[in-house]
């Protein structure tokens, strides 16, 4: 990094932006252009875990290489010239979740984090229906630029 005075090096530092980060954005690789989306997600343990459906291009492209990259940044604000800000960037290894009581931990968190009106206990169609993706972390580096 070459703003040394700007690293993040405590694992636990980074780990609490991607906690308090409403969107994590993810890098998935196409094998000519990196194909990146947010998303809203939790992290729980090792894991950034996302929600989607039962198909698209994201699956499709982790089925043929399950590595990605992820990004989230907090506290974004504009001071007169400069940008102050917490993020961190990662690599990891993204897997469908098949068990369904993982799968039903990571929806009611998320339903939780985003304070949506979820219904619980999660109807078996649906549950079927809907995939959760863990993306175990790597690697993390972590930036700010704070206020003096």
């Amino acid at each position: 990094m070459r703003r040394k005075d700007r690293e993040i090096t405590d694992p636990s530092a980074m780990y609490e932006i991607l906690r308090e980060a409403d969107v994590v954005s993810v890098a998935f690789n196409t094998g000519e252009f990196p194909y990146v989306l947010p998303f809203n997600f939790v992290l729980h343990g090792d894991g950034i875990f996302i929600h989607c459906a039962p198909e698209g291009r994201k699956l499709d492209l982790i089925g043929r290489d399950p590595r990605v990259a992820f990004c989230a940044a907090v506290d974004i604000r504009v001071e007169n010239t400069t940008t102050r800000y917490r993020s961190v960037c990662g690599t990891g290894i993204a897997a469908l979740v098949d068990d369904d009581t993982l799968k039903t931990e990571t929806l009611k968190a998320l339903a939780v984090k985003y304070e949506a009106p979820c219904v619980f206990p999660i109807p078996e169609r649906t549950l079927a229906a809907t995939r959760v993706v863990r993306v175990r972390i790597e690697s993390m580096s972590g930036k700010q630029s704070r206020a003096t």
